[in-house]
This record gives C-alpha cells, sequence and structure tokens, in this order.
C-alpha cells in the first residue's frame, strides 16, 4: 500500500517526513522484531527516490530504533528485558531524585494545572495513547523544576521505554481500550500539593517501577 508524502519540499523534509512515518508505525505495530523490510519496498510504499528514505533508515539504526542486515534489509530491534530494568532503574533516580532535590521551589499553580489535565477524558482511548499519558504527566512533572538537561534526559529515555511499551504489550492489549489517566499521578500531585513529600516520592516511584491501567 502506497502511502502519501508531501514532495514539494527538499530532500531534507521528505526525510524527515519519511522517518517520522516510519517511527509511528513502528510504535503502532505495523513493524515488528524479527519481520525483515527492505529499502525497495519502502520506496515504493512512499513513492519517492532512495535518498530520503535511506537517510531516514540511517537516522533510525543511529537511534538503535532499527538494524541493517546486510545484503537483506532492516528490522526493528528488540528491547532487551535488562535494558527496561536499567531505564527503570535510571528514571528513578533522575524523576524521584529531582523531586527530592527541587521539592521547595515546585509551584503550587503548576501543580493545579496539572491536577486539572488528570480528570479522566470522555470516551475510549487506545493503548499508546493511555501511554502517551503517562509519558506526557512525568514530563510535565519534570519540567518544573526549569532544569532543560533533566528534561531532555527523561525525554529520551522514555522514548525507548515506549518503544518497549509497544513491543512487549502490543499483541495482548492491541483491541483493549482505556479510559482517563493513572490514579497514582492524581496521588502524587495531591501529595505535594499537601506537602506529603515522603508520600509523593514513594508513590512517583510505584508508578514508574509498573505502569498503572485505570
Amino acid at each position: 500500500m502506497t502511502s502519501h508524502v508531501q514532495k514539494s519540499g527538499s530532500d531534507l523534509s521528505l526525510k524527515r517526513q519519511i522517518y517520522d512515518q516510519m517511527l509511528d508505525e513502528i510504535l503502532q505495530g505495523t513493524y515488528k522484531p524479527e519481520v525483515p523490510f527492505t529499502e525497495k519496498e519502502l520506496v515504493e510504499k512512499f513513492n519517492v527516490s532512495k535518498s530520503p528514505i535511506r537517510e531516514a533508515l540511517i537516522e533510525l539504526c543511529t537511534e538503535g530504533v532499527l538494524r541493517s542486515i546486510p545484503r537483506y534489509g532492516y528490522e526493528v530491534i528488540r528491547i532487551a528485558d535488562r535494558d527496561i530494568k536499567e531505564a527503570k532503574e535510571y528514571r528513578i533516580i533522575l524523576e524521584c531524585g529531582s523531586l527530592d532535590q527541587y521539592w521547595d521551589m515546585i509551584s503550587l499553580d503548576a501543580i493545579d494545572r496539572m491536577l486539572a489535565t488528570q480528570e479522566p477524558g470522555p470516551g475510549e482511548i487506545s493503548v499508546l495513547d493511555h501511554w502517551n499519558r503517562n509519558s506526557r504527566f512525568h514530563l510535565d512533572l519534570i519540567s518544573c523544576y526549569n532544569n532543560g538537561y533533566m528534561y531532555r534526559a527523561l525525554e529520551s529515555c522514555l522514548r525507548l521505554m515506549t518503544r518497549a511499551y509497544v513491543q512487549f504489550q502490543w499483541d495482548r492489549w492491541r483491541q483493549t481500550k482505556f479510559i482517563g489517566t493513572s490514579r497514582k499521578h492524581r496521588d502524587v500531585l495531591n501529595c505535594i500539593k499537601n506537602g506529603e513529600k515522603t508520600s509523593a516520592l514513594d508513590i512517583l516511584k510505584q508508578d514508574i517501577e509498573g505502569f498503572v491501567v485505570d
């Protein structure tokens, strides 16, 4: 099936469009580990020249999303259990440590704004949307400390965990829909608002260690 990209821009623009669509389709489960695909298939799919396709594939390989199989094609890299364990450990140090360190500078107005977004939304949401809401909460919380380096570090880690979440859960939960956001997010925010530091840190750690579905 042919995918459509805007061809009016430069090769760089085409490369970015193809990169974004490829990454989205990897997250949606279109491309999975141990199912190779070729550059030629992508050229036909996107109906563009090899150059932007190859550039997008090189970037995805550089980021550890894909691996090149010489004389054969490409495949999605399977994320190992150890990688997820280490990523969670890293997030606990980063997120809980920064909450502890910057506790006194957190704006309660910012916490109130975050609480307003944690109310259950209308209707059902997909598995990936549910995970993205979870990621958005953690990024919004760390943004309260006004430290761009920490924000970018968490953002990078969450990109890895998004792929892992989809990889390990997609087949199991593909037909499942969820409503609302995690209760633990609201609990963390309410603890911060009430000055309950120990409880906030404990709940935040629990949320990082195991994604909780309402």
